[in-house]
């Protein structure tokens, strides 16, 4: 296998060379197991540190395929996902290039429009990674009601999907990591 050269790192405000991964987020959709969802945010971080390790769960999108996601949002847009009550302020923080050389990357958006096709064709673990952006459809009056012959829209057209602003990075298994790795 090739030697992966580093990646680049910034020095800007809105791009950080690290990712956050929350271990609380509030609403009523969770795909977390009951043993980690019954646990108290600060607890689910205890846990974390004590056994160096982020399980991968599957989420919403993945088909059924366990990710660990991160966020890589500057300080600024944190704290505001933070204040509108999107995410608890518990988490753990690594650099960019350690989740990387742990197989994650940047999630791939996918066009609504193109969401089938293109998840069909992607290969494990690019497939985790994928995350469909779309801000739904309805039909209009006069419209043949016909979508490849369906008398509804399918999922991927209807349902809104926008995720912009988590910008995600996801990991396909789980983190394994000392406290070396910890940045914050």
């Amino acid at each position: 296998m090739p030697r992966v050269f580093p990646l680049r790192t910034y020095n800007l405000p809105d791009i950080g060379d690290h990712l956050i991964h929350f271990t609380g987020r509030t609403g009523g959709r969770f795909a977390v197991p009951d043993e980690i969802r019954n646990l108290t945010y600060p607890d689910r971080l205890a846990q974390i540190l004590y056994q160096g390790r982020i399980s991968a769960v599957p989420t919403f999108g993945t088909g059924g395929r366990p990710i660990v996601a991160f966020t890589k949002s500057s300080q600024a847009s944190v704290l505001q996902l933070i204040s509108e009550g999107s995410y608890t302020p518990w988490g753990i923080g690594f650099s960019k290039q350690f989740i990387f050389n742990q197989g994650g990357g940047p999630v791939l958006y996918v066009r609504g429009d193109e969401w089938d096709a293109a998840t069909a064709a992607l290969p494990d673990p690019a497939r985790a990674r994928a995350v469909r952006f779309w801000p739904g459809a309805a039909w209009q009056v006069g419209d043949p009601l016909m979508f490849d012959g369906a008398q509804q829209l399918p999922d991927a057209i209807a349902n809104e999907s926008q995720w912009l602003h988590e910008r995600e990075w996801r990991v396909p298994h789980d983190v394994v990591f000392g406290w070396g790795d910890v940045k914050f």
